[in-house]
């Protein structure tokens, strides 16, 4: 089965057009799917943001890939507390490419992702 598609958010800024419009700074989370996994479009501009709001502790896997002198580096099963967040910022592309996407593991489908491209 394919892995789940998580959406990539652009946040508005530095000059949004005013008044800012009722919710135009919202965003949801998206829920992981721990049989198929999840994965997102990869530039390299992505900051993750990872939430357990379930009752137990959940973890999540970093997939890497292989880089240029095929180095990998997963961060693997880290674990986000009861009610906590956590983030990650993918500030280069290499050693994480995977074929133009980003590969997440969760240990559960209650633990959710936003994923938001940082412009620059």
């Amino acid at each position: 089965m394919a892995r789940k598609q998580i959406p990539v958010i652009t946040p508005l800024g530095p000059y949004p057009t005013l008044p800012v419009s009722a919710l135009a700074l919202n965003f949801v989370f998206t829920t992981a799917d721990s049989v198929n996994f999840d994965q997102f479009n990869f530039t390299g501009r992505e900051l993750i943001i990872i939430r357990n709001s379930t009752g137990g502790a959940l973890t999540v896997t970093l997939e890497s890939s292989a880089d240029s002198l095929n180095r990998t580096g997963d961060v693997t099963t880290y674990t986000v507390g009861i009610g906590l967040f956590a983030m990650f910022w993918v500030g280069a592309v290499p050693g994480w490419n995977n074929a133009g996407q980003f590969f997440l593991r969760s240990s559960a489908s209650t633990m959710d992702y936003a994923v938001v491209k940082i412009p620059g």
